[in-house]
């Protein structure tokens, strides 16, 4: 079993680093809001990973009597505290993330971070008072329960943004809302099951079966943006040109005719509502409505309709 979760270890390790250096060369190029926001999920993630993967190897591949001393226990106590603060970062940042996304008013969402923002903070005072106080000075043991245990017992929270997703996903008006909470709820409800297999299986080993959910996570960001940067940079839809006499055909407002030259410039939605000083609810009602009257359900159907009506 400890072969198997060493290979596991690996493989969802490199596949995380591996998607999170594509997301950032993405990001240099693009400077896309979708790549932006991931990238916070992702670089935590990404670090906590592979923090986790070389302190399952250091005791195997050194000396036993390389591990000892203060040095090597001040060690020990400086990659505790990093391990502790990546997790509840992660965790910060990932539930903001999902409040950004859901369909909720300002109101809702500034008290649902000020929420999160209390839950968190508990969770890190209580890991570091059971983690380091509670530790009497084994910073070796400290370390280890850390990297057992602590990034798994703080995954299980993420149960509560996959409930959450679930519920929000069909309020949701845009298409790549809609994709990215259902994401989010198919990749973290599944840790209701992989919780006490994990502590059937896999309870004295660094990989929990639970990090599987942030690799198919993951993945389901390297499919969302590829897609995304594939359709809208590759395919050149910025070049596109807007007929107004087609758009006043499917009854297109010239509000709503503004609108769809900007998100042909790829411009996103609170882009659109800082141009046209207005807010980003009301962008969101003006885009469901051009979708409406232009039969299409998303951008990528928009624009293909654009391009089968170019300007002569």
């Amino acid at each position: 079993m400890f072969i198997i979760g060493d290979i596991l270890l690996f493989i969802t390790t490199a596949l995380v680093l591996s998607i999170t250096c594509l997301c950032i060369l993405l990001h240099v190029r693009a400077r896309d809001a979708y790549t932006k926001g991931f990238l916070t999920v992702l670089i935590p993630l990404c670090l906590q990973m592979n923090l986790t993967l070389l302190m399952t190897y250091i005791p195997r591949v050194y000396d036993p009597s390389q591990l000892s001393g203060e040095t090597y226990e001040a060690f020990c106590l400086v990659l505790t505290v990093v391990s502790i603060f990546l997790t509840t970062t992660l965790l910060l940042v990932m539930s903001r993330y999902l409040i950004d996304l859901l369909p909720a008013t300002e109101k809702q969402k500034h008290l649902g971070n000020r929420l999160v923002l209390a839950i968190i903070t508990l969770y890190l005072v209580l890991s570091l008072y059971f983690i380091i106080l509670r530790s009497e000075g084994n910073w070796t043991s400290a370390m280890d329960y850390t990297f057992r245990y602590h990034f798994f017992s703080g995954s299980m929270l993420m149960v509560v943004l996959g409930i959450t997703s679930l519920i929000y996903r069909k309020k949701a008006t845009l298409w790549e809302e809609e994709q990215l909470l259902r994401g989010i709820s198919i990749t973290f409800l599944p840790l209701v099951i992989t919780f006490p297999l994990d502590l059937i299986f896999f309870r004295h080993h660094a990989f929990k079966l639970a990090y599987l959910s942030f690799s198919i996570f993951v993945v389901y960001l390297y499919f969302f943006i590829s897609r995304r940067y594939f359709q809208k940079y590759e395919v050149s839809y910025q070049q596109l040109t807007v007929q107004a006499d087609i758009l006043r055909a499917h009854g297109i407002s010239i509000r709503e005719e503004e609108i769809i030259r900007l998100l042909v410039q790829g411009k996103t939605n609170r882009e659109i509502a800082e141009k046209l000083f207005i807010s980003t609810n009301t962008v969101k009602t003006h885009v469901k409505n051009i979708y409406g009257k232009l039969n299409v359900s998303n951008r990528v159907q928009l624009f293909s309709l654009l391009k089968e009506n170019p300007t002569p």
